[in-house]
C-alpha cells in the first residue's frame, strides 16, 4: 500500500481522511491509481470494494447454499451480470485514464461489457423460454470475449515492439499445444456429447470449448515469450483467462449431465476470473526479459509439455482420442524436437561467446577476465591446500617507440610472437594471458619458493629476448617483469595484482629485467597515500621545519657550512625524517612545495646567522620537478632576494637520477643557475650512472663524496682508493670535495691527509635545529687541531670553487 502526501491546504476533514484511508486500503491491489487524484481514488477503491463484495456473496453462496436454489438463481441472473458490467467499466476507465496500453485494455472493456449485456440479455428475454433459440444474440455478445481477450492478451505482451528469440516463438508454441491437446484430449468429448440440434446450434456450442482452448493456449504461449516470468499483471490476468476457460468447460460438463443452467460453484469461477481482469489492468507490467538465455527450470517446462503430449499419444493405443487432440499432440512433439534443436544451437553459441568473452583477441590468450577468474580460484585452491603461487606481471620496454616507428602491424605481430614465446615457457598448469596493451600476466601455480619464480622469470626474459624477424628487420625485445608470491606478498588477488605491478615498475626503473616485490620498497602502501594527504597540510600548516647539518674545513676544524635537511614536526607522530615523506612528496606533485619551503626556511636562517657575523654558506637539495621547471631559477632569485643575500651563499644539491631523469632540460636550468652565481653540488657521488659525464657538462663547483665509500675507508682499502681517487678527479678539474658520513676522527685524518675540502658527519654534528647550533657555530675554538696539508694538494686550482 501505498502513503499519499496532500498539500497541507488540501487537508480533507477527518470524516473525508477516514473515507481516503478506507479507499487506499481498498486499493492496495491497485498501485497504478498513484496517478489518480485523491477523489479518483475513493471512487475505484469504492468500486472495487463492491466488486470484491459480489464475488465474495457468490462464492459464499455457491459452497454453503445459503439462501436455498432461490438464491442462488438470483445471483446467477443479476449479480453475475452485475459483475461484468462492473469489471468492464473499471477496465474502461483503466485504459480512458492511462496512456499505458490503452487500446488494449479498451478492447478487453468492449469484451467484458459485451458479455455482461449478453447476461443481462439472456436473463430478461431469453431465461423463461420453453426452448431457447441458439444461436442467439447472446451467444454473439458471449463469443465476442474471446477475440477481444485474444487481441488484448498479444497487444498487452507487447511483442511486435520488441525481438523475441526464436527459442521463446518455440516454447509458445509448444506450451499453447500442449495445453490444447490435453484440453481437448480430456474436455471435448463430454462437451461433444452434450451438444444436439441443427448445425448452427452444434457449431455454437463446440464454439465455446474451442475458444477456451484457444484462449488457454495464448495464455501459456504469452507467459512462454516471457521467459515465464510473472508479475501482478500477468499473473492476475493468467489467472483470469484461465478461471473463465475452467468455468465455460465446467458448464459443459454440467450441461452433458443434463444441467439447465450454470452451478453455484460455476457462476462463482465465470465471477472470480473477470475480477482478476480488473485487479490486472491496475498493476504495472515488468520487463520480461526475453532476450536472457534460458536456464534449466526453463527448459524444463516445454520439456513437460513435450513429454505430456507423447503421452496423450501412447494413451491413444488404449483409448481412441479426438482427430484434434492427436493432431494437437503431434504438433506439439514436432514444435520439440524442434525446440531441441534451437537448445543445442543456444548451448553451441553461448559456448563460442563466453570463450571470446574470456580470450584475447590478438593473441588468443586468455584475457584479463579470464586471468583474473582463473587467480582468485587459484588462490582459493591454494589457500586449502597450504601451498603457494606466483603471479608475474610482464611489461615489454619500449614497445610504444616500436609500435609508432614500426607501426600498428608489426606491433600485433610483435604482441602474438611473445605471446607464443612466453606460452612455450611455462607447465600446462600454468597460465599465461594478455592483459591489455603491451601487459601480460603469468600465474605460476605450485611455485614453491621465490627462487623457483625467479628461474621462470629469466626464462621468460630469454624467450621474449630472443632476435625477432619483423618487416625484414631483426628486432630484440627486452621485458620487465615484476614477482609477487601468495600468501607471502599477499592476502588476496587484489593486493597480489598491485604488489606485483609496484615490483614490475621497479624492475623498469632499475632495468634489472626482473625484482620481487618487497614491503620496504613499495611507495604505494595505504600509510603512504595517507601520508601524501596530510603532506598537503603540512605545507600549509607549517609542520616542515628546517634541521641543519653543519660542514667543517677538513683541515682548520672551523665550520663554513650547513646542509638543510627537511623533518615534518608531525602532529601525531612526532618528528619523522626525510626518508619517510621526500619521496611520496615527490610521488604526489608535492616537491616543488617542499622545495621552496625549504629555500625559505634555509635562506631566512642564513641571513641570522650572516647578520650575527658569521660567514657561512647553506645547501638546500632539489627535486626532478624543481631542475625541470624553466621557472626554478627565478624563483630562486627573487628568494635570495627577499632574505637579502647573495647568489654565492647558496648550494643547491642534485643527484645524479635528479639528472639522468630529463638530461637537456635539467642541464639548461643547472647552466642557467650556474649563471647567476648559484653553487651546485652533485648528491651521492658514485652511486649514480655516468658520473664523469656530469662532471664535465654539468656547472659543478662541489662533489660529494657518498656515504658508502667514506664510513669504510679504514676496513675496506677499495673504497679508500674510490677515495682518494675521486678526490684527485675532482681537484684535477678544479672541483671543492665534501665528503658525507664521517663517523670518526681515524677517518676524518685520512680525508684531511687525502686533501679533500670539508667533511659532513657525526663527527662534526648531527643534524639539529638552528637553535641548537648557535653555540657551536659561534665557538671560535676549531673541532680538531690544525693538520699539515700534503705538498701535492697545493698545486689544486681553487678559482673555480664557489663558497
Amino acid at each position: 500500500m501505498r502513503a499519499y502526501a496532500l498539500r497541507r491546504h488540501l487537508e480533507p476533514a477527518p470524516e473525508q481522511s477516514r473515507v481516503i484511508r478506507a479507499a487506499q486500503i481498498r486499493g492496495a491491489l491497485l498501485p497504478m491509481g498513484a496517478d489518480l487524484s485523491p477523489c479518483e481514488r475513493v471512487l475505484l477503491g469504492w468500486l472495487t470494494a463492491t466488486l470484491m463484495v459480489l464475488v465474495a456473496a457468490t462464492g459464499l453462496q455457491a459452497f454453503s447454499g445459503l439462501g436455498g436454489p432461490g438464491a442462488a438463481s438470483a445471483l446467477g441472473d443479476w449479480v453475475t451480470p452485475a459483475v461484468y458490467i462492473l469489471v468492464g467499466a473499471i477496465v474502461s476507465w483503466r485504459a480512458l485514464r492511462s496512456a499505458e496500453a490503452r487500446q488494449s485494455w479498451l478492447i478487453f472493456a468492449a469484451g467484458l461489457l459485451l458479455y455482461g449485456l449478453g447476461n443481462i440479455v439472456w436473463t430478461l428475454w431469453f431465461e423463461d423460454m420453453a426452448n431457447p433459440p441458439i444461436p442467439s444474440i447472446c451467444d454473439v455478445a458471449w463469443l465476442a470475449l474471446y477475440p477481444c481477450s485474444y487481441i488484448g492478451l498479444i497487444g498487452l505482451a507487447q511483442i511486435r515492439e520488441r525481438r523475441v528469440p526464436a527459442r521463446l516463438w518455440l516454447d509458445a508454441l509448444i506450451a499453447a499445444l500442449g495445453v490444447s491437446a490435453l484440453g481437448a484430449a480430456f474436455l471435448l468429448g463430454p462437451v461433444l456429447d452434450s451438444v444436439s440440434g441443427n448445425t448452427a446450434a452444434v457449431m455454437t456450442e463446440l464454439a465455446y470449448p474451442l475458444c477456451d482452448l484457444l484462449l488457454v493456449g495464448i495464455v501459456v504461449g504469452v507467459l512462454a515469450l516471457r521467459s515465464w516470468r510473472l508479475d501482478r499483471l500477468w499473473g492476475l490476468l493468467g489467472a483470469g483467462f484461465i478461471a473463465l476457460a475452467a468455468a465455460d468447460l465446467l458448464y459443459a460438463v454440467q450441461v452433458a449431465g443434463g444441467a439447465t443452467s450454470p452451478s453455484g460453484p460455476t457462476n462463482f469461477a465465470y465471477d472470480l476470473g473477470v475480477a482478476a481482469l480488473a485487479l490486472a489492468c491496475w498493476q504495472r507490467s515488468s520487463s520480461s526479459g526475453g532476450g536472457e538465455a534460458p536456464g534449466v527450470p526453463v527448459l524444463a517446462i516445454p520439456a513437460a509439455f513435450t513429454s505430456s503430449a507423447l503421452g496423450l499419444l501412447v494413451y491413444d493405443h488404449f483409448a481412441r482420442l479426438d482427430l484434434l487432440a492427436l493432431i494437437l499432440a503431434l504438433g506439439t512433439i514436432v514444435a520439440g524436437f524442434a525446440r531441441t534443436g534451437a537448445a543445442f544451437i543456444d548451448v553451441r553459441t553461448l559456448a563460442a561467446t563466453r570463450h571470446e568473452a574470456l580470450t584475447d583477441e590478438l593473441t588468443s590468450l586468455p584475457n584479463r577476465r579470464h586471468f583474473l577468474g582463473r587467480l582468485r580460484r587459484e588462490i582459493a585452491g591454494t589457500e586449502a591446500e597450504g601451498g603457494q603461487l606466483a603471479l608475474m606481471i610482464i611489461d615489454l620496454d619500449h614497445f610504444k617507440e616500436l609500435n609508432d616507428t614500426l607501426g600498428h602491424d608489426a606491433g600485433d605481430r610483435l604482441l602474438r610472437e611473445v605471446g607464443i614465446r612466453m606460452r612455450a615457457c611455462l607447465r600446462t598448469s600454468d597460465i599465461a594471458a594478455r592483459l591489455g596493451g603491451d601487459e601480460f600476466g603469468v600465474l605460476v601455480c605450485g611455485a614453491g619458493s621465490a627462487v623457483a619464480a625467479e628461474t621462470v622469470a629469466q626464462k621468460i626474459l630469454r624467450a621474449i629476448g630472443a632476435p625477432l624477424l619483423i618487416d625484414a628487420l631483426s628486432l630484440r625485445v627486452t621485458a620487465s617483469i615484476g614477482i609477487a608470491l601468495y600468501p607471502e606478498h599477499a592476502g588476496d588477488d587484489r593486493q597480489l595484482m598491485q604488489h606485483a605491478d609496484v615490483a614490475m615498475y621497479e624492475a623498469k626503473a632499475a632495468q634489472s629485467g626482473y625484482a620481487l616485490y618487497a614491503r620496504e620498497r613499495d611507495n604505494h602502501s595505504p600509510a603512504r597515500l595517507t601520508l601524501a594527504g596530510e603532506l598537503s597540510h603540512a605545507l600549509q600548516a607549517g609542520q616542515i621545519v628546517a634541521h641543519f647539518q653543519p660542514k667543517a674545513d677538513a683541515s682548520s676544524g672551523r665550520i663554513v657550512g650547513l646542509e638543510a635537511m627537511a623533518r615534518w614536526q608531525h602532529p601525531v607522530r612526532g618528528l619523522i625524517g626525510p626518508s619517510e615523506f621526500v619521496g611520496v612528496a615527490e610521488q604526489a606533485g608535492l616537491g616543488r612545495a617542499l622545495t621552496r619551503r625549504m629555500l625559505e626556511l634555509a635562506l631566512e636562517q642564513l641571513a641570522r646567522w650572516r647578520a650575527a657575523g658569521l660567514d657561512l654558506h647553506v645547501a638546500v637539495n632539489t627535486t626532478v620537478a624543481d631542475l625541470q621547471d624553466t621557472r626554478f631559477p627565478a624563483e630562486v632569485t627573487e628568494l635570495l632576494h627577499a632574505a637579502g643575500l647573495e647568489p654565492g651563499v647558496l648550494i643547491l644539491e642534485v643527484t645524479e637520477n635528479v639528472v639522468l631523469a630529463d638530461p637537456v632540460r635539467v642541464g639548461d636550468v643547472l647552466a642557467r643557475l650556474g649563471e647567476l652565481g648559484i653553487g651546485i653540488a652533485l648528491d651521492d657521488f658514485g652511486t649514480g650512472f655516468s658520473s664523469l659525464t656530469h662532471l664535465k657538462v654539468l656547472p659543478v663547483g662541489e662533489l660529494k663524496i657518498d656515504r658508502s665509500f667514506v664510513a669504510q675507508m679504514i676496513t675496506d682499502r677499495v673504497d679508500a682508493a674510490i677515495v682518494n681517487a675521486t678526490i684527485k678527479l675532482a681537484h684535477g678539474i678544479g672541483i671543492r670535495v665534501v665528503a658525507e658520513g664521517v663517523e670518526n676522527q681515524d677517518i676524518w685524518g685520512l680525508l684531511d691527509a687525502a686533501g679533500c675540502e670539508l667533511v659532513q658527519g657525526e663527527t662534526v654534528s648531527m643534524p639539529r635545529p638552528a637553535a641548537e647550533l648557535s653555540e657551536l657555530l659561534q665557538s671560535a675554538a676549531p673541532l680538531q687541531p690544525e693538520r699539515p696539508r700534503p705538498a701535492s694538494s697545493s698545486a689544486v686550482s681553487r678559482s673555480s670553487i664557489r663558497s
